[in-house]
């Protein structure tokens, strides 16, 4: 591609004249926005990519040694700036993935502590519906893992008594949760 700029046009580009600069500008922008956006980027990101492609010609036009080289060092600053565009974008995703994983692994956590502290306080209401007696013994056996034994010569009575109480009452609190889980589920 022949270069835009005559001679002294590219002189004035060089020391920064704002109508040689506009008149690069306007013949390439069309040029390297259609690239970025062949590169896959949407309209949006290919804008900002050739305006970027641009400001950084700016900056560095005292490393353009002719007008035949505009296009070639603008294609070059605009290659670069596609490939790191789509690097920082997977980069992104990544993150926005990991950290999805992250906030479903806290989530799933939470709402089993949630679901485990309901069910909680459902049986400690189921269990305050037992007999006074059956409700020491399926606290003492269940929730604190206290053997039969030591429960029956604690409360002065047979080991038989208290296996028959604990017989009935987990079988009363199993049809509970039972109706409450059909109900809910």
């Amino acid at each position: 591609m022949n270069g835009i700029l005559d001679g002294v046009e590219f002189e004035q580009f060089i020391i920064g004249d704002a109508k040689a600069f506009q008149k690069a500008f306007d013949f390439y922008f069309p040029i390297i926005f259609r690239y970025a956006l062949s590169k896959g980027a949407e309209k949006e990101d290919a804008e900002d990519i050739a305006q970027e492609a641009f400001t950084l010609l700016f900056l560095h036009r005292d490393k353009v040694r002719t007008s035949n080289d505009l296009y070639p060092y603008l294609y070059i600053i605009t290659k670069r700036l596609c490939i790191s565009f789509f690097r920082k974008k997977i980069s992104g995703a990544k993150t926005v993935q990991e950290a999805s994983l992250e906030w479903s692994s806290i989530s799933l956590h939470l709402e089993q502590k949630i679901n485990f502290t309901e069910l909680n306080c459902i049986l400690q209401q189921i269990i305050t519906t037992l007999p006074p007696q059956q409700q020491e013994i399926y606290r003492r056996f269940k929730l604190d893992d206290e053997p039969q034994q030591d429960i029956a010569e604690s409360m002065g009575i047979s080991r038989h008594t208290v296996k028959n109480h604990l017989q009935v009452a987990t079988k009363l609190v199993r049809l509970k949760l039972q109706k409450i889980y059909f109900f809910l589920f």
